[in-house]
């Protein structure tokens, strides 16, 4: 009997002493922190979810808050002339303006119409004076390069006047209008330097067409020079 009773409190006192060996391995601190680690991985991973999620969530508001905006893409122009001038006893006086819309379909590249008129009275001796009216209509692309510095082509249809003959019973000149086709290429310079509000520019434009003329009558030079007042470039 007392060598029952002494196999039974060693058989309990092993398991109570082996019992943590057991635990220990069953619940090991290795295991422990591999599930912890994997456990951070997690939440990492669903909190980037939603900060992506909520910063496409901002930049759509952002796009919903700024409507496209037709005002914001356009710039003005008015170009001015003024001239005066005297030659063997016949004398011209002449002003003119030019406005002109520009439409940016990139941030440095322009296009728009343009419009001219330019008013010329011409004086000869003995005779009345003659009002001559020269028109134009175009289209240009200016592409701003750097600073304050463009380039611009323009493609546009003139109507000049100019005096042809003389009518000796009204004692004035006779007149005639001449259609043509013009390109402009040159460079110039905007005070605003692009950064929009008011400005004034400069620009010198070469014309190829009066450049290919060949009528020995037609004194014009290809060489126009440019002064305009600008707002939004």
């Amino acid at each position: 009997m007392k060598k029952q009773l002494v196999l039974i409190l060693a058989f309990l006192f092993t398991g109570f002493a082996f019992q943590p060996v057991i635990a220990a391995a069953i619940h090991s601190p290795e295991t422990s922190l591999e599930d912890d680690f994997q456990k951070k991985k997690k939440k990492k991973k669903k909190k980037k979810k939603k900060k992506k999620a909520s910063s496409k969530k901002e930049e759509k508001t952002d796009k919903e808050k700024e409507p496209y905006s037709l005002k914001d893409h356009l710039w003005y122009g008015a170009g001015v002339g003024l001239g005066f001038s005297s030659f063997n006893s016949t004398s011209s006086f002449g002003v003119g303006l030019s406005p002109m819309v520009g439409y940016k379909i990139l941030k440095a590249v322009s296009v728009g119409p343009r419009v001219s008129m330019f008013y010329t009275s011409q004086k000869y001796p003995g005779f009345k004076a003659t009002n001559l009216i020269d028109t134009e209509v175009g289209l240009f692309t200016r592409v701003h390069v750097y600073n304050g510095f463009f380039l611009q082509g323009e493609l546009s249809r003139s109507w000049d006047q100019e005096p042809i003959d003389i009518d000796p019973v009204n004692r004035r000149l006779i007149k005639q209008t001449t259609p043509r086709f013009n390109q402009y290429a040159g460079i110039g310079y905007n005070f605003s330097r692009g950064t929009g509000g008011p400005g004034q520019e400069i620009s010198l434009m070469y014309n190829f067409r009066v450049a290919n003329d060949t009528d020995p009558t037609n004194y014009e030079q290809p060489i126009q020079y440019r002064l305009a007042f600008t707002l939004g470039f």
